[in-house]
């Protein structure tokens, strides 16, 4: 039973079926007889008002409670994830070279131009990475894969090059884009090797 403007949920997100189509705040309610004159504001921010009668009213209120009764504490952690989650999706829009940005490399023309307006505009994303020796093939190849992980696009990473390169590539993609791999070398193919049992387990990085 509605007494008072003061039992509705000012402030709230709420719906009006059969007045607006989509959820509003309600911003204030003047009783008007046996009505209440009901401010809101619609999602774009555009000011609206509306008439409820008293049924209305009592299954807005009814409803609100409920919702509240509903509501619960959120994980932190969950929402500072969902958060960066956002802000990484967004970055695109504001910085077209979000991955150089976040590594903090000083880069090259001829390395924007292959990643960013050869290989990453591609539909489907199969190169062969060659150029000429002290040309930068450890950044592209690292702002390819930074870039393909914030859009979510790879899960895993396998990168072959020369036994002696091996403990270089390793030491770049850590300093300038903090990815971390594992060197995988012949030992793991044996049958009792425990570096290939330890791979096989479930959540590893070599699984």
């Amino acid at each position: 039973m509605v007494e008072s403007k003061d039992d509705f949920p000012i402030g709230q997100r709420v719906t009006l079926p059969g007045h607006f189509p989509e959820p509003v705040v309600l911003e204030s309610v003047r009783p008007i007889g046996a009505t209440f004159e009901c401010r809101v504001r619609l999602q774009d921010g555009t000011p609206e008002e509306t008439i409820l009668s008293k049924a209305e009213a009592e299954v807005l209120i009814g409803s609100s409670e409920h919702a509240a009764a509903r509501v619960v504490p959120a994980d932190g952690e969950r929402v500072r994830l969902l958060v960066e989650s956002a802000r990484i999706r967004l970055a695109y829009s504001h910085d077209k070279h979000f991955a150089v940005s976040l590594s903090g490399i000083r880069t090259l023309p001829h390395q924007i131009e292959a990643v960013y307006l050869r290989m990453l505009p591609q539909p489907r994303l199969r190169f062969l990475l060659a150029d000429d020796p002290g040309a930068g093939k450890t950044i592209m190849a690292g702002l390819l894969i930074k870039e393909m992980k914030l859009r979510e696009a790879i899960e895993r990473v396998l990168i072959l090059c020369p036994a002696p390169l091996t403990p270089q590539w390793q030491d770049e993609m850590l300093r300038w884009f903090g990815e971390s791999f594992d060197i995988i070398f012949a030992a793991v193919d044996q049958p009792n090797s425990p570096i290939r049992a330890a791979a096989s387990r479930p959540g590893n990085r070599l699984d």
